[in-house]
């Protein structure tokens, strides 16, 4: 046994029903209204990594969606940030917030699949949102872990306690009706597994928490004795 999730689907290509899900969503946003809100547990992960201006960080974010995230941090101090997500009307998205906001020297945002690509190591990896939308957690895990040198940021549906009790039963009706109109399936991992993965990988939560259903998490590289 290796560690990873029993029964995980590790073979082929990202779900194309994630790019055209968000496509719909964000493909004629006007900006003229703003852009897209971060909602509330990516605003409590974001709000964990307030340290950036003082970090300094290099930052990748797998799964960037609007960038809503990705743009806050180049704005607090992250000197480089780099987003990747399957859908392309999300990064044009990214891209046009970046500009608007004046960060577009910092940031890039590119079409890509997180779970099949190879990364350069970053010094922060948030992964805001994202595992929850891949069966093949394992592949993410990796890519996620490789990249990052001192820090990883996740947010995913809580598998454990009530919260698990609660969300085990609401995505799978939810994925019953996504499926029945080309949506795409969302998962509840284990976020137990999760967390063996990356202390396997030398990295120990500094913080965590739950907003509503979710947890959130920031896990930092420990010192090797």
């Amino acid at each position: 046994m290796d560690g990873r999730e029993p029964n995980d689907c590790c073979a082929g290509s990202a779900d194309p029903r994630v790019a055209r899900r968000f496509d719909r969503e964000w493909g004629e946003w006007d900006d003229a209204e703003g852009f897209p809100e971060i909602v509330k547990v990516s605003a409590r992960l974001l709000d964990a990594l307030r340290d950036a201006p003082t970090e300094r960080p290099t930052v990748l974010e797998i799964g960037c969606g609007t960038g809503g995230v990705s743009v806050a941090l180049a704005e607090m101090g992250a000197t480089q940030v780099r987003g990747v997500d399957l859908s392309p009307a999300s990064v044009d998205v990214a891209r046009r917030r970046a500009k608007v906001i004046g960060v577009e020297r910092q940031t890039a945002f590119e079409i890509g699949e997180g779970s099949s690509s190879t990364f350069v190591e970053h010094d922060w990896v948030v992964a805001d949102r994202v595992l929850c939308c891949d069966a093949r957690v394992e592949q993410l895990l990796d890519a996620v872990i490789g990249a990052a040198r001192e820090r990883i940021a996740i947010s995913v549906p809580e598998s454990r306690g009530w919260r698990g009790l609660l969300n085990r039963p609401m995505w799978a009706a939810e994925n019953m009706w996504d499926l029945l109109h080309d949506g795409c399936r969302g998962y509840v991992h284990d976020v137990r597994h999760i967390e063996r993965r990356l202390a396997a990988a030398g990295f120990g939560p500094r913080t965590a928490g739950h907003v509503d259903l979710w947890h959130y998490g920031v896990y930092v590289r420990e010192p090797r004795s």
